[in-house]
């Protein structure tokens, strides 16, 4: 009997206590974890410094808005020959993305890693550059470098600044998706024959307890800006 006693002893003042302590820090690191990402991340996008992305042979920008332009050919209409255009590699910047009146201005890389995103918009590689005729997509945090998109309206003109030529594009459509759904509009309309710009962050702005699934997407399509066109032969 002594050592039964002794146990419901050790079971009530020694182990229960050690199980209840671990019970409530797993509690609150639930409750707080939400809050602790959402500072890890804006503490790491705010404080990293410099827009150079050391992810291998990425971290040289192939972006210089002073860069001459390409010879313009003139066809059927005016064009830029693919071999002309520089070929981004993950982690460089390739351009520059510009809506003055919600104060957009934000580098863009190609690849859309968590180095990255933590630099600029990053681009999705499975989709394509400017000038191509098919879906570009970016994506950058919404607590700095899309935070703007939340201020932009249908109508709204945004500049795509390249090393090959300067796009713009007219938002026609702005709304929120599961990212889910997203996720299967994108692979829809990877490579259908139309230019369009979408942009995507999380939504909503304000905190939310637990990750978020909906992503607050911009849609607009190219108004200005020359083709890019492959030629198989020199003579063509």
């Amino acid at each position: 009997m002594k050592n039964q006693s002794k146990g419901y002893k050790l079971l009530a003042y020694v182990y229960m206590p050690v199980i209840f302590s671990i019970i409530a820090y797993f509690l609150i690191y639930i409750a707080l974890k939400p809050y602790w990402d959402v500072a890890v991340s804006a503490v790491s996008i705010f404080t990293s410094g410099s827009n150079e992305i050391t992810t291998g042979a990425g971290k040289t920008p192939i972006y210089n808005p002073d860069a001459e332009m390409p010879e313009i050919k003139e066809a059927e209409k005016p064009y830029i020959e693919a071999k002309d255009v520089p070929t981004p590699v993950s982690g460089s910047q390739y351009g520059q993305l510009v809506c003055d009146k919600v104060g957009l201005d934000v580098p863009v890389y190609w690849d859309d890693t968590y180095e990255i995103l933590r630099k600029g918009a990053g681009q999705y590689p499975g989709s394509h550059m400017p000038g191509y005729g098919r879906l570009i997509l970016l994506s950058a945090h919404n607590v700095s470098h899309f935070h703007p998109l939340r201020d932009m309206e249908v109508g709204d003109v945004i500049t795509f600044d390249t090393n090959y030529g300067e796009y713009e594009y007219e938002i026609t459509e702005i709304q929120v998706y599961n990212e889910l759904d997203l996720e299967k509009w994108v692979i829809d309309h990877l490579n259908e024959d139309e230019e369009i710009l979408v942009m995507y962050t999380c939504w909503p702005f304000e905190f939310q307890a637990g990750r978020k699934t909906d992503r607050l997407t911009v849609k607009a399509k190219r108004i200005s800006g020359y083709d890019v066109k492959w030629r198989l032969y020199e003579d063509e």
